[in-house]
């Protein structure tokens, strides 16, 4: 079967392939889910029963749906069902969804690597190219930190970890997300000048500058290229694939301390989109390659968006006079 306004259905290499999810696979799916229920958000065994009526009520049912929740596939070797994974509560307005991956269970302690890097670089054409999604992650309670090598080898950065989402016999485990964005950052170049005058003198965008006095173009020239200019400031753009500019994030670095500032802001067309956190985890790995070890966001009170994107990553807030300070340690 194939999913409705889907324009990738499969995709194959080295003689591995994802294909819609099949019906003859419930019983091996089921199996493998029932044996590793340790990873899983599932609580308790399926029955055979269980699985069948989920096959026949849900899965079936993705097929003939415009949007549906959920993308699910068949990970095969040679034609052989050796897993099943895919993209999970789908966010249609955020274009954004969870990956999904399971292996047979024989495979976990030496194949592990390749059956996820295979799944990944199978799942991203499906996702961003057909689906057109903006980002894909993964949740995963941190039980398995082998996964997390898989994932940046596959360009997949830790975003969050979100502490005590589940107990264990009394102790408690985080779960740890890892993204991907269908975008990437480019240093910011002279072209770039009238664009980003156009986003900092929007009124929008000045209602939180701490200097809202109005800037001329011939003063934002001259700053802009002061800035692309100078070897203690890194200053990028965030590019979609088809080269549209969304924002612009700007590091000011204190080389002694090993200290960057930052500067972002994001295209008010794109706003409600995740770029925002998607421009500070790109900038933080990037200032990480540099040799960066603490960054410092400064907020106004009243940007409550940004100040939210700051402590959803993990920055530790200060109060100031006229506005609060977000550090990280990287």
């Amino acid at each position: 079967m194939n999913y409705r306004n889907l324009s990738i259905q499969e995709n194959s290499a080295g003689g591995f392939s994802l294909v819609p999810i099949r019906m003859e696979d419930r019983e091996a799916i089921r199996a493998w889910r029932n044996e590793q229920m340790y990873h899983l958000r599932q609580n308790k065994p399926l029955t055979e029963a269980d699985q069948t009526r989920y096959f026949n009520e849900v899965v079936l049912s993705l097929f003939s749906q415009e949007n549906p929740a959920q993308y699910l596939f068949s990970y095969l070797k040679n034609g052989e069902c050796i897993g099943y994974g895919g993209l999970v509560h789908i966010n249609y307005k955020n274009q954004s969804a969870e990956l999904s991956f399971i292996m047979k269970t024989s495979l976990e302690r030496l194949e592990f690597h390749l059956h996820w890097s295979n799944f990944l670089t199978l799942i991203e054409p499906i996702a961003f190219t057909a689906l057109q999604l903006n980002r894909i992650f993964t949740y995963a309670y941190d039980l398995r930190p082998h996964l997390y090598p898989v994932l940046t080898e596959c360009g997949f950065l830790l975003e969050r970890c979100i502490p005590n989402a589940l107990l264990i016999e009394g102790k408690p485990i985080q779960a740890v997300i890892h993204s991907k964005w269908n975008a990437s950052l480019r240093k910011a170049e002279i072209q770039d000048v009238e664009l980003t005058y156009s986003w900092a003198s929007m009124a929008s965008v000045r209602q939180y500058a701490f200097n809202q006095d109005p800037i001329t173009p011939h003063e934002h020239h001259t700053w802009f290229q002061h800035k692309i200019n100078q070897t203690d400031c890194m200053y990028f753009m965030l590019e979609l694939p088809d080269k549209t500019s969304v924002g612009s994030i700007r590091i000011d670095i204190n080389p002694t301390e090993k200290e960057g500032l930052i500067s972002y802001l994001i295209d008010p067309k794109f706003q409600g989109k995740g770029w925002g956190v998607a421009i500070l985890v790109l900038g933080q790995s990037i200032a990480r390659e540099h040799g960066i070890t603490c960054l410092i966001g400064e907020v106004m009170p009243e940007n409550s968006s940004s100040c939210a994107i700051f402590v959803k990553l993990g920055y530790e807030s200060t109060v100031l006079s006229d506005r609060i300070r977000y550090q990280k340690i990287l």
